[in-house]
């Protein structure tokens, strides 16, 4: 006679049958296989699912909307089931519905802590560094500077790098009542050596000389490009105004409109009106093109730009690279003054006295 886990194994054999552990096991498969829909399917035949790892996967599905029509609503709940079987990473997800409102939640600051907390008692790294900034902070706790300093190191204890670069900011603001700027630039340097984007481009500002930190160009330099090369914008601009009025690296024109463009094409408007200054001048790393350096200008000024705006205006009071239109120079003017910019204001007021001005 057979035993009854040879008669198990047979039926396994011949009538398909699986247990509850090689289901889910099957459908976590599928799914790394990013054969989302087979996965799905898989999962919703198993009854009272614990695995959270699957959950947690199912629910990013529904998030992205990959295999399963977009449903935030179905995620969010996915997550709270995950989070009520104490997994850290769904009491996050949890935590950040209630912070910014999606997937049908009312804000709710001090549930979100609440579900950070719990993350972070189970020493999740993010949700220790998001304990951090809500103490740092004062959302949906009692502003607390010790303990957020507290939690940002327990954070970077577990190798969170964004939690480093937020201590050496606090240590440098002086926030806690004590401003330490070797130990600020200790931290940042920390995530800046782990490729943080952020620590690199607050270096830079930093080495500018601002904040009571020594001025130091050419590490400013640096860090700002390092950050330039992983692909920011920002830094990008900030490695062409260095190539352009020689900041902690030789002038070279070429260089800095290598690098403004590599901005522009990312949307940065900064990088926009810069460019297109040397585009309007003879001998700044650019042939003289009037109409690429009023093109520039104008594709800043429609992002909302104000400086932009009012060198659009500029561009067609003069007919600098467009045809000379004292009408559209005081449409611009106003967008730009409307800003609060003055140079546009005074504009306008010169267009009056002189009877060019269109309201």
């Amino acid at each position: 006679m057979c035993s009854m886990a040879a008669m198990c194994v047979i039926a396994m054999t011949f009538f398909g049958c699986k247990s509850k552990a090689d289901k889910i096991a099957e459908a976590m498969d599928l799914l790394k296989q990013e054969r989302y829909a087979e996965g799905i399917a898989l999962y919703q035949e198993i009854e009272n699912v614990e695995d959270t790892a699957l959950i947690n996967q199912i629910a990013n599905l529904y998030a992205d909307g990959k295999g399963v029509t977009q449903d935030s609503v179905k995620a969010l709940a996915l997550w709270e089931q995950s989070a009520e079987l104490g997994n850290p990473f769904a009491m996050v997800e949890v935590g950040l519905a209630y912070e910014n409102q999606y997937g049908g939640y009312k804000k709710d600051d001090k549930k979100a802590f609440k579900y950070y907390m719990k993350a972070a008692e189970l020493e999740y790294p993010v949700a220790l560094r998001f304990v951090g900034v809500n103490y740092e902070q004062g959302i949906g706790v009692n502003q607390d500077y010790p303990k957020a300093m507290e939690y940002y190191k327990k954070a970077i204890d577990k190798g969170d790098i964004k939690a480093m670069a937020f201590l050496g900011e606090m240590y440098i603001k002086g926030e806690g009542g004590l401003v330490n700027i070797e130990e600020g630039l200790k931290y940042l340097q920390m995530a800046a050596d782990k490729n943080s984007i952020w620590a690199l481009t607050q270096l830079s500002y930093y080495y500018e000389g601002n904040m009571g930190v020594k001025k130091d160009y050419k590490k400013s330099f640096e860090c700002a490009l390092k950050a330039a090369e992983m692909g920011n914008d920002v830094a990008q601009f900030n490695v062409g105004t260095c190539y352009d009025f020689g900041k902690g690296v030789e002038k070279d024109y070429a260089k800095a409109a290598e690098w403004y463009q590599k901005a522009v094409n990312q949307g940065n408007v900064d990088a926009m009106v810069n460019l297109g200054s040397m585009y309007q001048e003879e001998g700044y790393g650019v042939e003289k093109n009037e109409q690429v350096a009023f093109n520039l200008y104008k594709q800043a000024a429609e992002k909302g730009f104000a400086r932009a705006q009012f060198l659009v205006g500029n561009c067609y009071y003069y007919g600098t690279g467009v045809e000379e239109s004292k009408q559209l120079a005081s449409r611009w003017y106003r967008k730009a003054s409307d800003q609060g910019y003055q140079d546009a204001t005074d504009m306008l007021k010169l267009m009056g006295r002189l009877g060019e001005y269109y309201d």
